[in-house]
């Protein structure tokens, strides 16, 4: 009798909560990723339209530092180095914001570009030593999308941060990397930028103004069309050969 009382809790509840499959695809290490950088995507139009959003956007920012790290490599000492950083990039911001120098904007972009690729190639290569597809796996696929799309949002801010005037504002929008909240505003300009890029969209409020920025934006377009292409393709192989090893397996 008590088992069967047991069984009977989780068919309920995924009665009375359609969404649980959802909850389930969102829960786990690459989960947590996946959440943190949708919620930053969802919140960067609320950035540059309302400057209110600077502390909201400057706390999921640095969020995404520690459950990228945490997906890449899990344990306690990454865990505490994720949460440095996060406290870093928020004291650099800041003082960023206080005093208007750009070299320390560098620096914090320069941060994320080293954090972010040391995380995206780590996921990626768990996907491809996968033996199966699992909701872990698309889970880690995603991420590893939605990371380039973060990855070329910060190179883009390198490029115009080092190389003023390399994008330009369009219908009026100014992009400012002076004192104050501005500089939080322009860098979520090249997060809409950049995932514009990735997904071919091409419509956003700013756009390259000389021939290096154009080619950064059009190489981000590639590689993100070049990942979906060769992930696709491993993930089916891997389903595939799964498939077949089944079917051996069944036939002996």
């Amino acid at each position: 009798m008590v088992k069967r009382s047991t069984r009977a809790i989780p068919q309920g509840l995924a009665r009375a909560l359609p969404g649980w499959k959802f909850l389930r695809a969102a829960s786990g290490k690459f989960g947590l990723l996946l959440v943190a950088l949708v919620a930053l995507i969802l919140l960067s139009p609320l950035l540059i339209r309302n400057e209110r959003w600077v502390p909201a956007t400057s706390l999921c920012t640095a969020s995404v530092l520690v459950p990228g790290l945490h997906a890449a490599k899990p344990g306690r000492g990454i865990l505490v180095l994720g949460l440095a950083l996060a406290l870093l990039d928020i004291g650099i911001g800041r003082l960023a914001m206080s005093l208007g120098t750009r070299w320390l904007l560098v620096c914090e972009a320069l941060l994320w570009l080293t954090t972010l690729l040391y995380v995206a190639t780590t996921i990626l290569a768990a996907i491809f030593e996968s033996p199966r597809v699992s909701v872990k796996t698309l889970q880690a696929a995603l991420c590893v999308y939605l990371l380039i799309g973060l990855l070329g949002a910060f190179v883009l801010a390198l490029i115009e941060l080092t190389l003023p005037g390399s994008f330009e504002g369009n219908r009026g929008v100014s992009i400012s990397w002076g004192a104050g909240r501005s500089s939080a505003t322009s860098l979520m300009q090249m997060l809409s930028l950049s995932y514009a890029a990735l997904s071919t969209v091409g419509s956003t409020e700013i756009s390259p103004a000389n021939a290096f920025a154009s080619n950064a934006v059009s190489l981000e377009a590639m590689v993100g069309q070049i990942y979906l292409a060769v992930v696709v393709a491993r993930l089916v192989g891997i389903e595939a050969g799964s498939a077949m090893q089944s079917t051996r397996e069944t036939a002996a």
